[in-house]
């Protein structure tokens, strides 16, 4: 099955948009799009996907259709395995999928901005311009997409409650014993330069772009403890608890 995947995704590869028709290869095997992206091989099949990194502008029809997939098939909360399904679909690497979405679900049309696009909009102006007069705080691709879903009888419900039709979950599958060995073995980095992904993913059990990720989301946590160490003038002994891992086990339990 995973030779008769390949060689369809490659019949129904599209050169112009960059990724494959998978509706087109699931009618023609007729299973399922979520067991055909399952069955997919990218090296096999010799479709690499694209790099896509969130500061970059993404083409409308890729944001939408990665919203329209997310949104059908992951009611849920997503985990790493899904979001290389859904990069799979859009032929986009899975971490820069996770962060475009979020920067997607986390933009606020709020009433004045949604009033002052369409101003600039009834003036003829182009986005590149009213996203510069705007001020908006995302790139251009997000505020359309966003601006499209938007209406006068949705915004103001918008502006009370966030859009949360999934959830992209930083912190899921991950336990305060995980956090310990991540920050333990971080430790060893001081330089922070010359990690090795390759040893601290095969040691945790999680792969490279989550340990990075989880690093990001402690980050903040450890300069908070850092801080209030220095302050008390105390240093703690090795091997006592650090306070970084003092406030994991906390936040966890």
């Amino acid at each position: 099955m995973q030779y008769r995947v390949g060689y369809a995704a490659c019949k129904h590869f599209n050169h112009w948009y960059g990724r494959v028709n998978w509706e087109a290869v699931s009618d023609e095997l007729q299973i399922s799009v979520i067991d055909c992206l399952e069955y997919f091989d990218p090296l096999q099949a010799k479709i690499f996907p694209r790099r896509c990194p969130e500061t970059e502008e993404w083409r409308i029809e890729d944001i939408t259709s990665l919203k329209a997939f997310t949104e059908a098939h992951f009611r849920q909360k997503m985990s790493i395995n899904d979001w290389v399904l859904a990069g799979k679909y859009i032929n986009i690497m899975h971490s820069d999928c996770i962060a475009k979405m979020w920067a997607l679900i986390t933009f606020e049309m709020t009433p004045q901005l949604y009033v002052q696009i369409t101003e600039y909009r009834r003036a003829g102006l182009l986005w590149p311009t009213i996203c510069h007069r705007a001020k908006c705080e995302r790139t251009m691709d997000i505020v359309r997409v966003v601006y499209a879903n938007t209406n006068k009888e949705t915004i103001a419900s918008r502006s009370r409650k966030r859009k949360t039709q999934f959830t992209i979950s930083k912190h899921q599958h991950w336990t305060a014993a995980e956090d310990t060995m991540l920050i333990d073995l971080l430790d060893k980095y001081i330089s922070g330069r010359d990690i090795d992904w390759n040893y601290i993913s095969k040691t945790i059990g999680h792969s490279k772009n989550a340990c990075r990720y989880r690093r990001i989301l402690l980050r903040p946590r450890l300069k908070q403890n850092k801080g209030s160490a220095e302050t008390e003038g105390g240093i703690s002994d090795a091997s006592a608890t650090t306070p970084l891992q003092k406030s994991v086990l906390e936040s966890t339990s």
